[in-house]
């Protein structure tokens, strides 16, 4: 008797744990697949960071490579404001360097300034889409993505600074006795070539920093 009972217990046992089993099944399956689909996300997230870092450097390592086009441009037209300074009269040195930036702009302006426009023209689709790519970038939500801002920002307004000087050089018959007329010009006198250079290095050099810290975030480097 005893050992029909057992049997009888064992068998209900059994039953049981099968329809438990039943019962779990889609619980598990459903589990496993919520799992599967978050990790699979996580990784389509992580693949989508590393192709925008990809493409953001290599767009800035580009357009810094082209802008020393531009740059050596401007270099030369500054040159050329120097030599043309008038070093037989006497007087203020800032003066003079003015009247020396005045003479070359009247006399190579428009020529120096079409050759700077034609190598602008030439890398602005780079400018385009290093801000096109720092737009869409804050999708992301990455960490410190102002440095990344601020970096691009700044490789970028050198570009615009050259446009500036180009427009003014460009334009020899304006009246450069007026106030504002002068003060635009002493801007682009002010600029610096080397300063530039050093400018682009640094952001570059940041915007290297700002990717290696994701991609160790990524590949857990």
């Amino acid at each position: 008797m005893c050992s029909f009972v057992s049997i009888a217990l064992n068998e209900i046992a059994s039953v049981s744990y099968l329809e438990l089993i039943k019962a779990l099944a889609p619980v598990a399956t459903a589990v496993i697949a919520f799992a599967a689909l978050k990790n699979w996300k996580r990784q389509d997230k992580a693949k989508r960071e590393a192709e925008f870092l990809d493409s953001l450097i290599d767009a800035a390592h580009t357009y810094i490579a082209e802008a020393s086009k531009p740059i050596m441009l401007l270099e030369i037209a500054k040159i050329g404001m120097e030599a043309h300074a008038p070093t037989w009269e006497s007087g203020d040195p800032a003066d003079l360097a003015v009247k020396g930036a005045i003479a070359y702009i009247q006399k190579n302006g428009e020529h120096e300034a079409k050759r700077l426009l034609e190598v602008l023209e030439a890398i602005q689709p780079r400018v385009v889409k290093l801000r096109s790519l720092l737009a869409k970038g804050q999708v992301f939500n990455f960490v410190d993505y102002a440095k990344c801002q601020s970096a691009i920002a700044m490789l970028t307004s050198h570009f615009d600074r050259l446009e500036a000087f180009a427009a003014i050089i460009g334009s020899p018959t304006w009246n450069w006795d007026h106030p504002l007329v002068l003060k635009q010009l002493k801007d682009i006198m002010a600029m610096d070539p080397d300063d530039i250079r050093r400018s682009l290095q640094k952001e570059n050099i940041d915007l290297l920093a700002f990717s290696s810290e994701i991609y160790k975030r990524i590949y857990g480097r």
